[in-house]
């Protein structure tokens, strides 16, 4: 998409516990605030693609800055705490990946119109296509991190070509572009497209809840 996450917390405990969580996915960009009241200025000078705060800081609470916020926002709360905008998507403290992941996951980043079309709406050939995509981004996403590690750039550049047709079929847009930007560039500038193909692990891993 890139995946950009803003994290509102004043908790030590919970910073560390955010990097902590983060510290194995380089493709998921993300800052953290440490008040409400930078909320509406990050959101409108910054591309962030989702909101994950605490429901409440000190005497503050969530729902009272979040006005015209039109990311997805997730409120952590505690054991004895009870959101109150049920508007908002909420979680149990702590953070876990698995947490984060999957609300990351409910934000829809396909669609299947290009795909029925090319398919000429024949339900058992749009499975079969579905079930080719799939397979393609499970060797990817499996595959490609250790690809990076290793700075293959060649086969890379192979993986990446392969899939550009894919993301057209699932609208996947940002992806799309992304992925040809990578197989456009990635001899001529390695690191940055090695950076922009960990943004886009993050959107096929994704894609792969959303497809199944």
């Amino acid at each position: 998409m890139p995946i950009k996450v803003l994290f509102i917390t004043n908790n030590e405990s919970l910073k560390s516990s955010i990097h902590e969580v983060l510290k194995n996915n380089l493709g998921i960009k993300y800052l953290i605030i440490d008040n409400f009241e930078l909320l509406t200025s990050e959101i409108k000078d910054n591309n962030y693609t989702h909101v994950i705060s605490c429901n409440k800081i000190n005497d503050a609470l969530l729902k009272n800055y979040s006005n015209g916020i039109t990311v997805p926002i997730l409120a952590l709360i505690n054991e004895t705490e009870t959101a109150e905008n049920s508007t908002f998507k909420t979680a149990k403290l702590p953070l876990t990946y698995t947490t984060l992941f999957s609300f990351l996951s409910k934000t829809p980043i396909l669609a299947y119109g290009t795909l029925e079309s090319y398919a000429m709406n024949d339900p058992e050939f749009i499975t079969q296509v579905k079930g080719l995509i799939i397979e393609e981004f499970e060797a990817n996403f499996k595959e490609m991190p250790q690809l990076i590690i290793n700075k293959d750039l060649t086969e890379i550049k192979s993986k990446t070509h392969q899939m550009v047709s894919k993301f057209a079929l699932l609208e996947m847009n940002d992806s799309f572009e992304l992925s040809k930007e990578i197989d456009l560039n990635i001899l001529d500038e390695p690191e940055k497209q090695l950076q922009n193909m960990a943004y886009l692990l993050v959107d096929i891993e994704i894609a792969l809840t959303q497809l199944k």
